[in-house]
């Protein structure tokens, strides 16, 4: 199934568009929750490195990667 966002567990989200697969982890630090998304692309694995990008909200988050467009409505 691509182009859906599937939950995998309660802070983990997954995505799979165009050949990128991407996985969303909320995650707790001393300052607050965060958003980092994992990204596995032809670019990365050329590199030999996955890409991690943080964000701070969702919106953030929807803003760079338009296929997570809707994700703030699965969390609550």
């Amino acid at each position: 199934m691509n182009n859906v966002i599937r939950q995998l567990d309660k802070n983990t989200y997954f995505l799979e568009s165009r050949g990128n697969k991407m996985t969303l982890k909320k995650k707790r630090t001393i300052y607050g929750d965060i958003w980092e998304m994992y990204t596995d692309n032809a670019s990365h694995r050329a590199w030999r490195g996955l890409g991690v990008k943080e964000f701070d909200t969702l919106e953030e988050v929807t803003k760079h990667y338009k296929s997570w467009r809707g994700i703030s409505l699965l969390i609550k």
